[in-house]
């Protein structure tokens, strides 16, 4: 997995403020049921493929039922920015856990109506009951802004709100859902059809706008540092051993 470079522009990214500890929260209905959805940046970050892969932070998201006085976690995704791009990378639940090979851009800034995004890549799917890991799993996802416009949730209303389409095909079907992002926010409205028309309306939120890794860390640089640093010192050895070898010959 090769390292991403990114530069300290990827902060000026709006829609997406990815700082730990970052929190949006939600009303959650359904035809049947109502509770409270959490989703939230961790402390905590993990570099995929080892010290010399790609930077990621854990987006989380949370239930609180009706008598519940706490959150409790239900599944979370891997997300990482290059300079002007938000990058899916995995998911996990209770259930499973993948990491694709090659990460899916999901919104690339300044944002435009209409752009569609995604593709397809692999993974090895984890089925936690068994421990059977599949290897190879194939994940295709489209992500396209359908529109700009204005959205009014109990928070209030937002401005320039991107509503996204999601589309996501795995060998247990297809899901299809929306999403709507406003700038300096995060996300603000989900409505997921397939799901008795489930919708999460903003009801209060978290962000710090100066505290996102890939601008204020060091850490997401790490990879091509110690890339670099491991090149360079292969490159120093082999010309002494080069310059050994002359000399003894000599």
């Amino acid at each position: 997995m090769a390292p991403q470079v990114t530069p300290v522009k990827a902060l000026k990214m709006e829609y997406f403020p990815l700082s730990p500890g970052n929190f949006n929260e939600f009303n959650t209905t359904t035809d049947s049921e109502t509770w409270m959805t959490k989703r939230y940046v961790a402390d905590d970050w993990e570099f995929l493929g080892g010290p010399f892969g790609t930077f990621t932070i854990y987006w989380c998201e949370a239930h609180m039922y009706e008598d519940e006085t706490d959150y409790t976690w239900v599944n979370q995704m891997w997300l990482s920015k290059t300079d002007d791009t938000v990058i899916w990378w995995g998911f996990e639940d209770a259930n499973a856990k993948i990491t694709v090979s090659q990460g899916l851009p999901y919104v690339r800034e300044p944002v435009q109506n209409g752009t569609k995004l995604g593709g397809s890549s692999t993974g090895d799917l984890l089925v936690k009951e068994s421990g059977q890991v599949i290897p190879n799993v194939p994940f295709k996802a489209n992500y396209t802004i359908e529109a700009l416009e204005s959205v009014t949730v109990p928070k209030g209303t937002f401005e320039n709100c991107i509503r996204i389409h999601e589309e996501e095909i795995t060998p247990d079907g297809e899901i299809s859902f929306w999403v709507w992002y406003a700038p300096n926010v995060g996300a603000v409205k989900y409505f997921y059809p397939d799901q008795e028309n489930r919708t999460d309306v903003l009801v209060d939120y978290g962000v710090d706008l100066e505290n996102d890794p890939w601008d204020a860390w060091f850490v997401p640089q790490l990879p091509t540092v110690l890339l670099i640093t491991t090149i360079a010192i292969v490159a120093v050895v082999s010309v002494g051993v080069i310059f050994l070898v002359r000399k003894r010959n000599a």
